[in-house]
Formats: C-alpha cells, structure tokens, sequence
C-alpha cells in the first residue's frame, strides 16, 4: 500500500466515532498541536490526535479526534477533561460514537470503508491490515456471511483449528462478525422505526375515520361541521 493509501486510511480511522475515540471542540485557533496533546494526556496516552482542517487551504477548524488505547480512559476523558482551559477557551469533549447510517444498506451494496474501519477498532489484539479493512469495505453483507458460512462448512473445531495455524484469520474472522453484528443492528432498527410510523400512522387513520364532515344549513349558510361518526343515528 503506497503513502497516500496509508494516510488516507489513518485519517478516516480517526472519524472511526468508536468508542475510544472522542471529539474535542471549542480549540483556540493559536494553540499548538503540542499544547492539545499535552491537555489531552492529562487523562492518558493517546493513540492517535487529529486535529481537523480544510484540504484546500489547511487552515484549521477548531476541532479534534483524540484516541485513547481503551474505552475507560475516552470515557474518563469526557468526564475529566471537558471544560479544561486552554489558551483562554473551554474545550468540549464527549464520545464521538458510531453515526447510525439513515438506511441500512441492502445485501448487495458494499458494507463501506467506515464500518469496516470501525469494524477493525473493535478487534481484540492486533489489529487488522489495513489492506484486510479496505478488501471487506468493498465485500456485502452477503457475501461477507458467505465467507462465514464457507470456513464454518466443516464445523466450528475446523475453523478454530484454522484459526491456530493460518495467521491473521482469526483477527479477520473478528472483523467480519463485528460488521455482520453491526449490519444487523440497522437493520433491526430500520424495521422498529418502520413498524413505529406505520402504528402511528394507523392511529391516525383510526381517528379520522371516526369523524365525517356534515353540511348544516343556519340562515341561508352553509356551514361543515366536524361529528362523530360512531353512534349518530338518522332523525
């Protein structure tokens, strides 16, 4: 993989929004890098800071993503390190977190480079190369569970056999339950939020049904009046 591959692949690897990743806003734009890495690892270590810019002139926008090695040490950061002073602003932090698609993608459209590489975040271990992310960014839902279903035709001892002797199957075997799991859970919330409009939908059928507009004539005037339409009876 060239440079610019590698680069490319780090920098969205810092929007992963996974849980050990969190965003810090409100920078001073004369602060230094050095001065926001120093504040940040008042918490911990860092595994990676980003520090956002526009890539047609490079200025920057006043925001980070700031790795840390675990979930605890983001989460303690959200709690101890927002509000910090730095160069006369408080900076805001919180968990970036996983920004939930609007739609989850069907079976035959690829999974995509943000989920894998929020996929590969999840990996206990070493994790992934980043040629194995970019490969099942471009695989399906489908064919990632028929990747599955081939290395599991001869039974879970066969693959975990596989897993001892072939190195880096086990961590791409990691990575792709992480993206079936996480394929599923939109999938799962796409069909509740679905079922909750056409209930409320239904609901609201339900109530218009039950009223009719009637034509009453008062002085020449004809005036529509909305009345229940359980129960009226003729007269």
């Amino acid at each position: 993989m060239d440079g610019t591959m590698s680069t490319s692949l780090a920098a969205a690897a810092a929007n992963c929004r996974c849980s050990r990743v969190v965003f810090v806003g409100n920078i001073p734009f004369h602060a230094s890098e050095k001065e926001l890495r120093d504040a940040c690892e008042l918490i911990g270590p860092l595994r990676s800071l980003r520090l956002a810019a526009d890539p047609a002139t490079g200025k920057r926008k006043g925001y980070a993503f700031v790795e840390y090695p675990d979930d605890e040490t983001a989460r303690s950061a959200c709690r101890n390190l927002d509000g910090h002073p730095l160069r006369g602003r408080e900076l805001r932090v919180g968990l970036a977190g996983r920004h939930r698609r609007r739609r989850p993608r069907g079976d035959s459209e690829p999974v995509g480079l943000e989920d894998a590489i929020h996929a590969a975040s999840l990996v206990a271990g070493t994790p992934p190369l980043d040629s194995v992310t970019r490969f099942l960014a471009a695989r399906s839902a489908r064919e990632l569970r028929e990747m599955v279903a081939a290395l599991e035709g001869d039974g879970p001892d066969t693959l975990k056999l596989l897993e001892e002797h072939v190195p880096g199957l086990a961590t791409v075997m990691e990575q792709v339950r992480h993206l079936l799991d996480m394929a599923a859970a939109d999938e799962a919330a796409e069909e509740a939020k679905n079922k909750k409009r056409a209930a409320a939908a239904e609901s609201t059928d339900d109530h218009r049904a039950k009223f009719a507009k009637v034509e009453v004539e008062d002085g020449g005037f004809k005036h529509k009046i909305a009345v229940s339409a359980v129960g009226v009876t003729c007269f």
